[in-house]
């Protein structure tokens, strides 16, 4: 791994070397035992304190302000465009699409990543160009395949009340935004301030108390025969945890998974491909690479931040791109890697998943590797946010 901030604290040890034989129900209880004994000293019964910066603190107000941002359309040009309408909090903060609609009938090129722990993370984005939640909120207002506004034209719109493209006031949002900026930023309203409070909302977006957790504590009964089968491969000969550490799921690094592509790649979308590395094809991602400051570093071409697994049977379709559109075929695509069959569409696969190193599924695992897995990462729903009464709408004084 290239320098994960989380893997010193996070990375519970590989602990069931070779293949789990279909034990009796008193040997599975004994491994699993021991695997929960492994689990408390390294990562604790409970999620670390948040990481908070000093020069934004969390307050209640800033955080039901962060939220109003979050659902309010008008924050896009063509006021149909909120950060919720990519992240509804009813699935897993994801959009249940391959990619997410844009203002003007416009489409992005990557799934629509789940909110949930990003509090937690070192970067942000799939590629990682970003390193706080702050910096992150500032990014889809201007892009033009998501909300294409300008920071100009939302900062009139909170300060007024009136949307700027179409005309339209919202006397309401002009009242609360006004009460609300005034309670908890002096009145100022400004893109930092806005960044700051969308930043806070979503620091609330962190997910416990799952199945997993329940057992974790101590609740024997917590987790089924079937998803302690899938734990004991997850943490065991599948190498899972290796990037999905406990107790977030992720280790907020990078890496080459081989995903094939969704099928909806052209060359306009990645205009930067001929000036990374030695040149990546005109049609595939090329991930990480893409940062500017890395266009040169080839170890990077391919590889993607990995997303936590926490609340993840919530949140399909699977991927960067959206390729699998059920947990059965994302983890199918890891039998395939342990069996070989797999080759990296850009980049070069992760020396941890080529064949010979992944002991999982068909052929080089067990026959019920893969439905045991499935209902290993259905434990890991947990605690949900909801979104506020009026959806995806300007927010209103109460």
């Amino acid at each position: 791994m290239r320098g994960s901030a989380l893997a010193s604290a996070m990375v519970v040890g590989l602990l069931l070397c070779g293949a789990v034989p279909q034990a009796s129900a008193a040997s599975l209880e004994e491994q699993v035992k021991k695997l929960r004994a492994e689990i408390r000293r390294d990562v604790g019964v409970k999620l670390p304190p948040v990481p908070v910066p000093a020069n934004n603190p969390q307050t209640r107000d800033k955080v039901k302000l962060g939220e109003a941002l979050f659902f309010d359309p008008n924050l896009s040009s063509c006021a149909e465009v909120a950060c919720a309408t990519c992240h509804l909090p009813e699935k897993g903060f994801s959009d249940g699409k391959e990619v997410s609609p844009g203002c003007k009938g416009t489409e992005g090129r990557r799934n629509s990543a789940t909110v949930y722990q990003t509090a937690y993370l070192s970067h942000l984005f799939w590629d990682g160009r970003v390193q706080s939640l702050e910096q992150q909120a500032l990014n889809p207002v201007v892009d033009p395949v998501e909300m294409a506004n300008t920071w100009d034209n939302v900062i009139s719109y909170l300060q007024t009340g009136v949307h700027p493209a179409t005309g339209k006031g919202f006397p309401k949002a002009k009242k609360f935004y006004e009460t609300a900026f005034g309670k908890v930023f002096e009145g100022e309203i400004s893109t930092t301030t806005v960044a700051k409070a969308i930043a806070a909302y979503e620091r609330t977006a962190n997910s416990f108390d799952s199945s997993f957790d329940r057992w974790v504590q101590g609740d024997d009964k917590a987790l089924t025969v079937a998803q302690k089968r899938g734990m004991l491969v997850f943490f065991g000969r599948g190498k899972c945890s290796k990037c999905h550490n406990a107790p977030h799921f992720t280790d907020s690094d990078f890496h080459n998974i081989g995903v094939p592509n969704a099928g909806f790649e052209k060359a306009v979308q990645f205009p930067q491909n001929p000036g990374i590395c030695k040149g990546v094809a005109s049609t595939v991602d090329p991930g990480r690479a893409e940062v500017p400051a890395l266009h040169a570093s080839c170890a990077d071409v391919g590889t993607f931040r990995t997303p936590t697994l926490r609340n993840v049977a919530l949140s399909a379709p699977y991927m960067h791109n959206g390729k699998f559109d059920t947990l059965e075929a994302a983890v199918v695509h890891y039998e395939d890697l342990s069996q070989g069959t797999v080759t990296a569409v850009a980049g070069e696969l992760d020396s941890d998943i080529r064949k010979g190193t992944i002991l999982f599924g068909a052929g080089v695992g067990e026959a019920g590797d893969v439905p045991n897995m499935v209902e290993f990462m259905k434990a890991l729903t947990g605690s949900q946010l909801r979104g506020p009464d009026g959806g995806v709408a300007p927010p209103a004084p109460k």
